[in-house]
């Protein structure tokens, strides 16, 4: 036993695990300082494993080690690691950075790209490019609701509520500030959240692509969350009541291994039950070698971080204080 205690010394002495500060264990994966000691947890469970040095690749990748040679690509010189530039978003493999806001007709990779610069396009995966989704039609740079009214010039329109005749479907279109209602007969405006609606896309006007109707009421999707942001838009798009200071969107919920930059990237701002105030942000991730992951005393659960029970120090890093406490004793 002697041996043992003295080889789980030793070993703790050849890592260096004794630390001050998370800066201090970002040399292992997955490492953070606990109780003046590197505390390494596996990826998925969060379970206390032993501590592995970070392993150095000689081809980097977004969240790796710098030098960064990737286009759109930076060295966060505080921690050492590569990040894509502001604007842009690591692909899926995260050895290129994206544009994050993609226009219609340009080049995309994910539905989002599109979404930031029209919410009522997507990206068509066989294409790779950003096109208007069903019921809308490209128009100067925007995606516009389209009607069932047939027509052959702008006068044709008026009755319905519509702006133009899109000339290439010879159908009546929408203003962008506006969306067509259910039965596709007129142009109608968006909903807020928690109003009246009859179909999703008078949500989405306001909410964002996230919006949904449900039960006849504006919500966002299971996907994303209510959030309180600045009411600041485009002067061309007057969807929402521009005399009020704040709006709710419809935001995506942070998943566990989201890309991100900072700590305030992987935190979420959800409103409060019934009301319209917001909750203080959730500290549930953090940010970590460009991946949202589980902060302490947080594990994973359904791809999301929940607080260990008790909201105390969780059951594996017990495990781990006592395992060397009852070797001695024996």
């Amino acid at each position: 036993m002697v041996i043992f205690l003295a080889g789980f010394c030793l070993a703790e002495e050849i890592l260096e695990l004794s630390c001050s500060t998370d800066a201090q264990c970002l040399q292992f994966e997955r490492g953070r300082c606990l109780n003046a000691t590197c505390t390494c947890t596996a990826r998925d469970s969060g379970q206390r494993v032993d501590c592995k040095p970070m392993e150095q690749k000689v081809t980097n990748i977004i969240g790796g080690h710098c030098p960064c040679h990737q286009d759109h690509a930076e060295c966060n010189k505080k921690l050492e690691q590569c990040s894509c530039s502001s604007g842009f978003v690591p692909s899926e493999d995260k050895r290129r950075c994206l544009a994050e806001v993609v226009r219609l007709d340009e080049r995309c990779e994910f539905h989002r790209q599109c979404q930031l610069a029209d919410k009522f396009s997507s990206c068509h995966l066989s294409q790779n490019r950003c096109l208007c989704r069903s019921n809308f039609e490209s128009h100067q740079g925007h995606c516009l609701a389209v009607l069932e009214s047939s027509c052959v010039n702008d006068t044709d329109c008026g009755s319905c509520g519509a702006l133009l005749c899109l000339p290439q479907l010879k159908k009546c279109g929408c203003a962008v500030n506006y969306v067509h209602n259910r039965n596709m007969t007129k142009c109608i405006t968006g909903s807020d959240y928690g109003d009246g609606c009859d179909s999703s896309t008078a949500c989405q006007l306001s909410l964002g692509s996230g919006g949904q109707c449900q039960d006849h009421r504006c919500a966002c999707r299971s996907t994303h969350y209510p959030r309180k942001v600045p009411n600041a838009i485009p002067k061309e798009e007057n969807a929402v009541d521009t005399n009020q200071l704040e709006r709710i969107i419809c935001e995506p919920i942070v998943p566990f291994g989201a890309y991100c930059r900072t700590n305030s990237d992987c935190q979420m701002h959800p409103l409060m039950a019934g009301e319209s105030r917001p909750l203080p942000p959730t500290s549930s991730m953090e940010c970590k070698w460009g991946e949202c992951r589980c902060s302490a005393y947080h594990s994973v659960q359904d791809n999301q971080c929940v607080l260990e029970s008790g909201g105390s120090i969780p059951t594996h890093l017990w495990i781990g204080l006592l395992i060397p406490i009852s070797l001695i004793l024996y």
